[in-house]
């Protein structure tokens, strides 16, 4: 068996023709690029009055319609390509599906509080919206240009929710509902913003400032890849411009999720430079560190009071208290756990820990479930990279992997399924990962008998 990068040229004893030579141009996945514009600039508690209230989200809604597209795609559409092929992603993010709804469904038999009830519906519907939006860029998006009109969108909404973080900390300025549209209402009572160290931790559109720093942080591989390879001058300084606001904004969450995230995410990046282009990257980012210092005391001590004083930290000494009551969920629900969603922070709190909320909500299926979705993902920077056939498209794929590592890895710093703007990110990522990778089926090719001999 043998794979082959979708879109790749082909040589001439290929069979596909280049993409560029006589095939039909993608067209623009308009509805996605607005779905990755809307996650990171709506609050995702900015939500639709009446009955939708919990679910009423525009991203939400949008994401859901995207996986009925896809199942509608997968039963009516006829297939007319020359051959069969099998695409590794759709595979993984199905299996993903199947092993959360097998959680859900055993969940369902043993719930008889409503509150539980109601935080299941809810965390069907997240599943439903994430796999979809994954399921729906695998299919849809084939070619680099596409992949650069989705991720121009995700920067941009990046972008202005980092200017949002840093108008409320420099300005007391907060423009988190600048694009609310008229008549929506807010599904959330914690508005208010909170300190730590006497810093104020800002939010910028998110729900928490946790969620906050980890999009700070992902937008900063993100706006480097632009600065480096949009073919338009003034966008690149635009993206030079957003880089900046992501690493001035990010500091001022106060969260030690961010640093891991910015952290990881270089880890992963760097293997894309040279060690002269590393030299420097190094030397502007400690000038960029020492003038924040001097510019930003307070913020700066109070980060570092957070990071060095973690184990006094109210958070952290709660975040170790539960293991013991995961320990003891464990011995009794071991296979499904308690059920996908059915650990609502009303009644069970917070673990700050996405890997222990999958032990107690779904016990060895649920870890089982996780470790699916993130060896998938990195499965995927290895079929994004295979598939590169362009330096630009290297770079992409490590920019790709490492906002997907950085997020997989804060996810044992924080609950990361209930924070959707991330968790739709993450998502968003996966699928593009393996939207460049197809396996082509080996067809039996029959050659016709000879049935004359020669004597």
């Amino acid at each position: 068996m043998t794979t082959k990068p979708l879109g790749a040229a082909s040589s001439s004893t290929d069979g596909p023709r280049p993409v560029d030579a006589g095939e039909p141009r993608e067209r623009t996945p308009w509805l996605l690029g607005f779905l990755c514009l809307l996650i990171p600039i709506l609050p995702s508690f900015s939500v639709l009055p009446g009955p939708l209230k919990s679910n009423g989200s525009p991203a939400k809604l949008i994401a859901v319609l995207l996986f009925g597209l896809v199942m509608l795609g997968f039963v009516f559409v006829r297939r007319t390509a020359s051959s069969r092929s099998i695409r590794p992603g759709v595979v993984i993010m199905l299996l993903y599906l199947l092993l959360q709804l097998a959680i859900y469904g055993v969940g369902l038999h043993r719930v008889d509080n409503a509150v539980v009830q109601g935080s299941m519906t809810r965390a069907l519907i997240n599943l439903v919206a994430n796999v979809g939006v994954a399921l729906y860029i695998i299919v849809r998006v084939r070619t680099a240009r596409g992949r650069n009109f989705v991720l121009g969108c995700l920067a941009t909404g990046l972008a202005f929710a980092c200017l949002v973080g840093l108008l409320q900390s420099v300005a007391n300025i907060d423009l988190r509902f600048l694009f609310q549209p008229p008549g929506f209402v807010t599904n959330s009572d914690e508005l208010e913003m909170g300190e730590r160290w006497g810093a104020k931790r800002v939010v910028g559109t998110s729900q928490h400032a946790i969620e906050f720093s980890v999009l700070a942080a992902v937008a900063v591989p993100l706006a480097i890849y632009f600065a480096r390879n949009a073919a338009k001058r003034q966008v690149r300084w635009a993206a030079v411009a957003a880089c900046g606001l992501a690493l001035v904004s990010m500091p001022a969450a106060v969260s030690r999720t961010g640093i891991i995230a910015l952290a990881t995410a270089f880890l992963v990046y760097m293997w894309n430079f040279n060690v002269r282009q590393l030299a420097i990257g190094l030397a502007v980012g400690c000038t960029v560190l020492a003038v924040y210092i001097a510019t930003f005391p307070d913020i700066a001590i109070a980060l570092w009071n957070t990071t060095v004083a973690s184990e006094t930290d109210p958070s952290v000494l709660s975040r170790t208290s539960d293991y013991a009551m995961v320990s003891q969920t464990f011995r009794e629900h071991p296979v499904f756990g308690l059920g996908l969603g059915a650990t609502p922070p009303t009644v069970y709190g917070y673990l700050d820990n996405e890997f222990l909320q999958a032990v107690v909500q779904g016990g060895i299926v649920g870890v089982a479930a996780i470790m699916v979705l993130a060896a998938g993902g990195i499965f995927g920077i290895a079929a994004a990279l295979r598939g590169a056939t362009t330096t630009r498209e290297r770079e992409q794929a490590y920019s790709l992997g490492s906002i997907f590592i950085a997020i997989i890895v804060c996810a044992s710093t924080f609950d990361l399924f209930n924070f959707q703007q991330v968790t739709r990110i993450l998502f968003v990522i996966f699928g593009l990962l393996w939207s460049n990778f197809a396996v082509p089926l080996q067809e039996s090719e029959t050659a016709p008998a000879d049935s004359h001999s020669d004597h």
